[in-house]
């Protein structure tokens, strides 16, 4: 099973915003393989009205970050970037700042069936 969690850098601090994240910490199961820059991250993205077109521009640019991802670990998701997570099968965990401040610490407590 491949896990995405947005982080802000390569020390793999988990970003709260998962649009604003510099990178997706990808894991197999509870093994770190590789950071992928988040294509989203230079978006500049203004507060627009909920539309098919700005779903479908979230759901292009995180096919292409995390196109064979099974679960995604955030804290925070917007409803345009949960939508286009939701259509492309990437089932949303969301945890809490107290649950870890780290990538590895999140995914190994879902791993350990913590949260859902």
């Amino acid at each position: 099973m491949k896990i995405a969690v947005p982080v802000e850098m390569d020390d793999l601090t988990i970003e709260t915003r998962t649009g604003q994240a510099n990178f997706f910490a990808i894991f197999e199961d509870d093994k770190f393989i590789e950071l992928r820059e988040n294509p989203k991250h230079s978006h500049n993205h203004e507060h627009t009205e909920h539309s098919q077109a700005h779903t479908n521009e979230h759901k292009n640019q995180v096919t292409s970050a995390l196109y064979d991802v099974d679960v995604i670990i955030v804290r925070m998701v917007g409803e345009n970037m949960a939508e286009a997570l939701e259509d492309e099968g990437i089932e949303i965990v969301m945890v809490h700042q107290d649950d870890g401040e780290k990538a590895d610490e999140v995914v190994k407590k879902y791993l350990a069936g913590e949260f859902k």
